[in-house]
């Protein structure tokens, strides 16, 4: 599998993408444009981008098609061995999961744009750029050349976004034994040794949690916005950050906010681009890819992306509060709580996607997934005496499933959870996880228990505290939670 790639407009932002097909075998081939990208789970229908579209034999004559699906399209190829398919990709919306050129760079999430052919999504892909030479690609793909790269399989490719430009910015570093990438397109303000270092403190903890990285090289390719911007994706062994301008980009609560998507991000690296629901494994990019598992795959990550911030020493207790108050305002000010559970919710991603949708119809995976998994680490840890806690069940889903290629269920991850904390968890899956409106009550009953409460300011608003007096058991507990101790 063979693909070329130039720029075509970029006052309209066109790719030129021509894609080749060789040893040809049967009278008709199947090519396929993905519906959906992984890390989003809703129909996006790349295809509507599609323009020009037009398939040539090895001699240069046109072959006859046709489109059988909104994304899929029927070659006749009797007598051809090869094909190439020419056609144009707009590339115009430049948030973390997307695709963008202009005069200034190239940027492509390739599960938008590259087809893989029916049977054959197992081989591998060589990509040639055609750009200026002093353009330089940053992207978590082999390079075997200075504009060409190399992808195992299509799933390799789809899930390996890229920046091509001659105004990259890159710094590497070690931890452990993986090679840590920083890649900046666009101008940012930040101290790129102070970002090393925290991101190395949060790293280690994160390999904590998980007992190994599972990457030799892992690729943080921020893109850095003039407008306002706040968007990451993650990707197998990298994530792609949008940050867009703000009133004052020098200010610690810009540089943390970075730091809080980045941690998010990277916790992926384990949680859904290893550790996979059985619903999503494997992907299947034609049609929708169903779990009510997102409170696992994002609410767990959402809540280990802060925590771990905080237990590596790079965030203090009232940066976390102040995190944490801001994700409680997102759950007070939706009724959709008191009318749909974070799985059902979960399952709907694919309806009506990432938008709020009807007014108080449903949740967010994100949020209301992140309070359950406090409720669930803070059992764990008050019933094994903080011999245990919510890293163990990750642990065990990465070493014991995701690292044998196997996927997980609900049952699954209950059965974990009522491991290491020693008790059934029918109670849990009825009220925060299938059920609604009970989250907040539950998220109280769990604080107590560390020595933490939820208060009510002057405007209603309800915020994260810690207690000023506290027994010897909450101390104990809200170390082994924090990795705090007073």
């Amino acid at each position: 599998m063979h693909y070329q790639i130039s720029i075509a407009d970029t006052v309209n932002h066109f790719i030129q993408l021509n894609y080749t097909i060789s040893q040809i075998h049967q009278d008709s081939i199947e090519v396929q444009l993905p519906s959906w990208r992984p890390g989003r789970y809703e129909l996006q229908n790349f295809a509507k981008n599609v323009r020009c579209f037009i398939v040539f034999d090895e001699k240069g004559n046109e072959v006859t098609y046709r489109k059988i699906t909104k994304d899929r399209w029927h070659i006749d190829t009797k007598g051809i061995s090869a094909v190439r398919i020419s056609y144009q990709y707009c590339a115009n919306q430049p948030d973390a999961g997307a695709c963008f050129v202009d005069e200034n760079y190239l940027y492509i999430n390739p599960v938008h744009c590259f087809m893989y052919t029916e049977g054959r999504a197992d081989e591998s892909y060589t990509l040639d750029f055609l750009l200026p030479d002093d353009y330089q690609i940053a992207t978590q793909m082999r390079q075997s050349g200075k504009h060409q790269l190399q992808a195992a399989s299509f799933d390799y490719l789809a899930d390996s976004p890229l920046f091509a430009s001659n105004t990259l910015q890159h710094h590497t570093f070690n931890v452990e034994q993986t090679q840590m990438h920083i890649w900046f397109q666009g101008q940012h303000p930040f101290d790129t040794a102070r970002l090393i270092e925290n991101t190395t403190s949060y790293t280690l903890k994160q390999i904590d949690v998980f007992g190994d990285l599972p990457c030799t090289e892992y690729h943080f390719l921020y893109l850095m916005h003039k407008t306002p911007a706040r968007h990451g994706v993650e990707h197998l062994d990298s994530t792609v950050i949008a940050m867009g301008q703000t009133l004052d980009q020098t200010t610690e609560e810009y540089y943390h906010d970075l730091l809080a998507i980045s941690s998010h991000e990277l916790f992926h690296l384990w949680n859904i681009k290893r550790i996979r629901p059985t619903d999503l494994l494997p992907y299947d990019f034609t049609k929708e890819n169903y779990s009510t598992l997102g409170y696992v795959y994002e609410g767990v990550t959402t809540y280990y992306g802060d925590l771990i911030l905080l237990q590596s020493g790079v965030w203090n207790w009232e940066q976390y509060a102040a995190s944490f108050t801001g994700d409680l305002k997102r759950h007070t000010s939706n009724p959709g709580r008191f009318n749909y559970s974070v799985a059902e919710s979960s399952w709907d991603t694919w309806l009506d996607g990432y938008v709020p949708g009807v007014f108080g119809r449903k949740v967010s995976i994100y949020i209301e997934g992140m309070i359950a998994a406090v409720i669930a680490d803070i059992c764990i840890i008050k019933n094994s005496n903080g011999k245990y806690s919510l890293c163990n069940v990750m642990q065990d889903l990465y070493q014991q499933y995701a690292k044998h290629n196997l996927g997980y269920n609900e049952t699954i991850y209950r059965e974990l959870l009522e491991k290491y904390a020693g008790e059934s968890f029918e109670n849990y899956y009825r009220n925060f996880i299938w059920g609604k409106g009970e989250l907040l009550k539950g998220l109280e009953e769990a604080l107590d228990h560390v020595g933490c409460l939820l208060r009510e300011d002057s405007n209603g608003n309800i915020y994260l505290t810690k207690l000023d007096e506290t027994n010897a058991l909450q101390k104990l507990l809200f170390a082994k939670w924090t990795n705090i101790v007073d």
